[in-house]
């Protein structure tokens, strides 16, 4: 595959998990399964983090100090009816 067509890909899977977040709430295991069973895709790690941080449900809240290192504090938005 061609430099060019992988970043497309990427692009492609990262949006298919940014849809399937907004439309409902789910859980990684549900975005996991959603990914292999309707695109025959395993999903990675930093496809799943590029999309949950471009989702509409999640907003970056603050920012802290952790053993003088600045962490991004993030928040959700889901139904007030999912149940953790």
């Amino acid at each position: 595959m061609k430099s060019n067509d992988s970043k497309w890909e990427y692009r492609r899977i990262v949006g298919l998990i940014r849809k399937r977040v907004d439309n409902s709430s789910c859980n990684t295991k549900e975005i996991i399964s959603y990914m292999k069973d309707n695109f025959n895709h395993d999903t990675m790690p930093h496809e799943l983090e590029r999309a949950l941080l471009r989702c509409e449900r999640i907003h970056k809240i603050s920012e802290v100090e952790i053993d003088g290192a600045t962490v991004s504090v993030w928040a959700s938005e889901w139904d007030p009816n999912f149940a953790t």
